[in-house]
């Protein structure tokens, strides 16, 4: 059940007037570049579809995809990791009881987090996008169940920046380092060579094959 690893799933009602809401989600909303693994995409076009559109619901491979797609249910939310691969999400079942459990959302962000794709946010809540990464705006993006149904999650998540098949990841922040400049190699004269040429300059002067003046020019050439 590797999948099923990746993919943790508890059952909730989502009760907004009471002091277990959701009411501190904004404090826990992603921020920034966000780029969806395929996995991860397949999972949020389930959860908005209510479990009715995608490809969990064409091919499910596990007896708790199946499960889902024959019942009533209603997205939560969704917590996601900044690279996109670790993902953690709610729903309830209809008719479900009130689970009165505190800092759920603490919780399900802790258990995203351990699957060692980095620290997790919501990505969505209800059957709104909220995370943030520049496009979207900030009072979100609406993704109806009807919409979900009919193939409206890849277009929505593809203009708003979120998704490209799979292919890009998120760009990792790397502080760029110092460029060092090399400088050039001067070509040098060994000491020994610089002695042979100079005798050779003198010999030729001696011998009256150079005059004074163009002594003197090679000579201060071969010193510089």
């Amino acid at each position: 059940m590797k999948k099923l690893l990746g993919i943790m799933v508890l059952t909730f009602l989502l009760v907004s007037t009471s002091a277990h809401s959701l009411s501190n989600w904004k404090k826990y909303t992603g921020q920034g570049e966000l780029k969806l693994s395929k996995d991860t995409f397949d999972l949020i076009e389930f959860y908005f579809s209510a479990g009715k559109y995608g490809a969990i619901y064409n091919n499910p491979q596990y007896e708790w995809e199946r499960k889902m797609i024959k019942q009533v249910w209603k997205p939560m939310f969704m917590i996601i990791s900044r690279n996109g691969k670790g993902r953690f999400w709610y729903y309830s079942f209809i008719g479900s009881e009130i689970d009165t459990t505190p800092n759920y959302l603490t919780r399900a962000r802790d258990k995203c987090t351990k699957q060692g794709q980095g620290e997790c946010f919501i990505f969505a809540l209800k059957d709104k996008v909220v995370w943030q990464n520049g496009i979207n705006p900030k009072k979100g993006t609406r993704i109806k169940k009807k919409d979900a149904k009919n193939g409206m999650v890849l277009t929505k998540l593809t203009e708003l920046g979120f998704y490209d098949g799979g292919i890009t990841k998120t760009k990792k922040i790397e502080k760029k380092k110092p460029k060092i400049k090399k400088e050039a190699k001067k070509e040098t004269v060994s000491t020994s060579e610089l002695t042979k040429e100079l005798k050779e300059l003198k010999k030729l002067y001696d011998e009256g094959v150079l005059t004074e003046e163009e002594f003197t020019k090679a000579k201060k050439k071969l010193l510089e």
